[in-house]
């Protein structure tokens, strides 16, 4: 029998690999070719390719039940993604389907704030993003970027 893992920080990395497995997954399910990357500090863990030759990079964020998803972005390119997958305290249910949010990474930023408690860490709450138009918005992977909803300061 395999040896499970204990350890939070083993259940945090099993969940982020699991959800990049999903989210790989259901990109091949929408016809896109795949590419992951393995590594532990990466800011790319998949990469998507559409039939029309354009590609795209996404950085996969998991998150076991409804909190926040810590996140200090790094690439701001219109061909980058945040793809947030939330397991709503079901993780150890194969049954259950996660919640997924598809988010530019040119708008990010607009859903940032920081971790109640912790105000060098910034996240993305839950309970914010869950009722947006991120919501299962694969459509926006291949759609022509928009311009920011944000006015310059």
């Amino acid at each position: 029998m395999a040896k499970q893992l204990r350890t939070p920080r083993g259940e945090t990395q099993i969940a982020a690999l699991a959800a990049e497995f999903y989210v790989a997954a259901s990109l091949l399910r929408l016809g896109h070719r795949v590419s992951l990357t393995l590594g532990h500090t990466k800011e790319i863990d998949l990469s998507a390719h559409h039939a029309d030759g354009r590609t795209v990079t996404i950085d996969v964020k998991a998150l076991k039940n409804t909190t926040n998803w810590p996140l200090s972005p790094k690439r701001r390119d219109p061909a980058h993604f945040y793809v947030l997958v939330c397991y709503k305290h079901r993780f150890k249910e194969p049954h259950a389907s996660p919640e997924v949010f598809v988010v530019p990474s040119s708008e990010i930023d607009e859903i940032l704030e920081r971790w109640s408690g912790l105000p060098s860490v910034t996240c993305v709450n839950y309970k914010r993003v869950k009722d947006l138009r991120y919501r299962d918005a694969w459509h926006l992977l291949f759609a022509e970027p928009r311009a920011s909803s944000r006015r310059p300061r």
